[in-house]
């Protein structure tokens, strides 16, 4: 029996037949469906709305807005369409209309609260008046957070109202999760699942920006900082507590990416101000009084933020600018007490106090800050983007300490806990010889001037090919940071002691109200009484200070994001690579002379 089978020839054509055929029946389809874009907008606030959940019905088809509040569908057959809009807080919209074939239908949908009356003559309960941002912001974050990848905590920036001194830390401490390291008043370096600021990214619109202080502690050359940083220029904050492709290998802890303002997020002319007071619980007055220094200063001082928005030639250029002052005086009064815990047959007082110290720091803090962006839409797929950013923090701060030293924190019997008198809770006295020369009061502290600089350049492009979308930026930033003494009329440090005998003595042992009494020993109200005990001022009691801190980061990133043709099971895949080099320069010179 013989068989016989197609030829290699024969077998090619009835490939090639079939794949002409898939491909006209693939046209054809083409042919006969549509294309849907639009816009969600928010008239309550005049923003456009991301990560509103659009569904083509009927279909599976589900998109979420871009950051602008556009979105698109393509293949979808032509006739009556209904899609459906659903955001957190508000009303489900369905918009039911027609598609021709081959053609595109843009949609631009409104949002209204759950909380607005449904018609005229409706009465909205008391209950239902809350304050406009903090709704916005709740419906912003649960959005941001359905649609993340990662495990996110997304807030908008308005979700807290007035920020103190525009201070980023001042925001991010009311989240869960997150700690924050404090020098003395200011809120510094985030902490993210327990571990060391230097292992937590923090990134302007998903790039790094440069810290300006990478002294923040011992080696935490990486830790950044919230100085060089406002609230006020940003839109949102992320905090992705996992970390993907996306994120810097040297940020295990996680990231916090802050996402700035843009024109072309809202719709038409937006021009806001805002103006509030900021007092001093410590020191509230009215008039001016005395300190920090001989002079009289008030206590409180005016914040101020500005902001226009604008889109122009009809839609394709849009421009932010948003400028800000804050200012602050902050009373800092701590009271550290050390005692000796190790009693003896020779002395069986369970505790004895050895060492009072009392220190003063008022502090005044002024932030100034620029933002300006601006987006062009230069064709129908492609947006070119320019960011810049501009951060101005000055410091003044006092700080002085006057520490009571008693005895040294052991048993000895010359200069030991024995040495001090009384009952060593709520009183105590010294007792000075020949061999004990521990009783003492010194006078130490620092004065200065603070300045802090951070700068960031950043131009983008996103360009948008049905299901591609391909983004880039070059980043440059840089950070500074620079303490001014003399020649700001201040002096760094101003150390002496006195060595003399006291008593002390309290009301109660949680009480700090010290009754502190010279017994013997030079007058401690003549300055000439004091030595100076520091090992770096060159034999004067005031000197300089010249640390300065310098980052400086270029980068540059190339991503793409492809959305499968899959419509039962909505995925994507994204690629990318960046680049980044980065530079740190630090100058101590009272560390040279240690």
């Amino acid at each position: 029996m013989k068989t016989s089978h197609p030829g290699p020839s024969t077998g090619r054509f009835v490939f090639w037949l079939g794949l002409f055929a898939a491909a006209s029946a693939a046209l054809g389809a083409a042919d006969s469906a549509g294309t849907i874009t639009g816009r969600v907008l928010n008239p309550a606030t005049g923003d456009y709305v991301r990560n509103a959940e659009i569904r083509l019905e009927g279909t599976n088809q589900l998109a979420a807005t871009e950051s602008d509040g556009t979105f698109r569908f393509t293949g979808v057959a032509a006739g009556a369409t209904t899609i459906t809009v659903t955001f957190t807080g508000y009303e489900t919209v369905r918009d039911t209309f027609t598609i021709a074939a081959g053609q595109t239908a843009v949609r631009e949908i409104s949002l209204v609260s759950t909380a607005a009356p449904k018609r005229v003559g409706d009465v909205v309960q008391l209950s239902a008046f809350t304050v406009s941002s903090e709704r916005e912001g709740n419906a912003k974050a649960i959005m941001a957070q359905r649609r993340a990848m990662d495990i996110v905590t997304s807030v908008s920036s308005d979700l807290f109202g007035d920020v103190t001194d525009g201070n980023l830390g001042e925001f991010l401490k009311y989240l869960p999760g997150v700690d924050l390291e404090y020098v003395e008043s200011e809120a510094r370096g985030p902490r993210l699942g327990g571990m060391d600021p230097q292992y937590v990214g923090v990134a302007l619109d998903g790039i790094r920006s440069a810290s300006p202080d990478p002294g923040l502690g011992a080696g935490r050359s990486r830790s950044s900082s919230f100085e060089g940083i406002s609230v006020a220029s940003l839109e949102s904050i992320e905090i992705s507590r996992t970390t993907s492709a996306e994120s810097d290998a040297d940020s295990p802890a996680g990231t916090i990416n802050m996402k700035t303002k843009r024109a072309f997020d809202r719709k038409g002319r937006q021009i806001g101000a805002n103006f509030n007071l900021n007092f001093n619980t410590e020191e509230f007055r009215l008039a001016k009084t005395y300190g920090p220094g001989d002079q009289r200063h008030y206590k409180w001082s005016p914040n101020v933020a500005l902001e226009y928005s604008e889109a122009f030639f009809n839609q394709r250029l849009g421009v932010l600018v948003s400028a800000s002052r804050g200012s602050s005086y902050s009373e800092q009064y701590q009271h550290t007490f050390d005692y000796n815990r190790n009693p003896t047959a020779a002395d069986p007082r369970p505790l004895v106090l050895r060492n009072l110290d009392f220190k003063d720091g008022p502090k005044v803090i002024d932030k100034d800050s620029l933002l300006i962006t601006a987006d062009f839409r230069a064709t129908r797929r492609l947006t070119l983007s320019l960011n810049a950013n501009y951060a101005y923090t000055q410091g003044d701060f006092w700080n002085r300490n006057f520490t009571f030293t008693a005895a040294n924190s052991n048993s000895n019997v010359n200069n030991g806990r024995s040495t001090v008198g009384g009952d060593g809770l709520l009183s105590i006295s010294t007792r000075s010889s020949a061999t004990n020369t521990v009783p003492a009061i010194a006078n130490g502290g620092s004065s200065s001037t603070k300045h802090v600089y951070n700068r960031t350049f950043a131009p983008r492009f996103e360009y948008k090919l049905d299901s591609w979308v391909i983004d880039g930026a070059a980043t440059y930033s840089m950070g500074t940071k620079r303490y001014d003494s003399l020649a700001r009329g201040y002096s760094n440090s101003e150390s002496g002691s006195i060595l003399s005998d006291f008593t002390a003595t309290r009301p109660s042992s949680d009480s700090m109200d010290w009754v502190i009494r010279q017994t013997a020993g030079p007058d401690w109200f003549n300055l000439r009484s004091f030595t100076n005990t520091s090992t770096t001022s060159g034999g004067t009691r005031a000197n300089d200070t010249g640390r300065r801190f310098k980052t400086e980061i270029w980068n540059g990133q190339l991503n793409a994001k492809w959305t499968l043709p899959i419509r039962r099971f909505p995925a994507s895949l994204k690629f990318g690579g960046k680049l980044n080099e980065e530079y740190r320069t630090q100058f101590n010179p009272e560390a040279a002379l240690t």
